[in-house]
């Protein structure tokens, strides 16, 4: 398994392909020690891209609460190849999917830290619908909505 990062540079040429493998998935991502069990058993689903049998890309989405809505999770693209177009073909894939079992809106968060991500997203049609920040975080938290189409797209 290897763990593509979630912050850094935008496009990092330099980070090399395959990424060394990791023996455990992070602390603050333990969902993904088993993509299986908590996220594709409770009803969402989990896309891949690969280049030469490497781990690219990642993107997610499982439901919440609230119904016919899903969290967006994990998105992320190896840093070398960034600007490629592998994060809007992973949420073309997470979106349709969403909308083909019927779900109406994806919610997602990043951080002020991460200002293209939050463009990224932007770019997509996801609107900022609020804002945490706490007394411990250099950063603030940045949650996003966005209404899927009623048809699901092919993927």
């Amino acid at each position: 398994m290897a763990v593509l990062p979630h912050i850094g540079a935008t496009a990092d040429p330099s980070v090399p392909i395959p990424l060394p493998a990791a023996c455990f998935a992070p602390k603050q991502f333990s969902d993904l020690a088993d993509p299986f069990a908590t996220i594709l058993g409770v009803g969402g689903d989990f896309f891949v891209a690969e280049t030469d049998g490497n781990l690219v890309g990642m993107a997610g989405f499982r439901p919440t609460s609230f119904p016919a809505r899903v969290e967006v999770m994990h998105v992320r693209v190896h840093p070398a190849l960034r600007r490629h177009g592998i994060g809007r073909v992973l949420m073309t894939a997470v979106e349709a999917g969403a909308a083909s079992r019927g779900f109406k809106e994806a919610w997602l968060d990043t951080a002020t830290n991460m200002p293209v991500a939050m463009s990224f997203y932007e770019v997509l049609g996801y609107i900022e619908v609020g804002r945490e920040s706490r007394p411990d975080w250099h950063w603030t938290l940045v949650y996003y909505l966005k209404e899927l189409p009623t048809s699901a797209l092919s993927y």
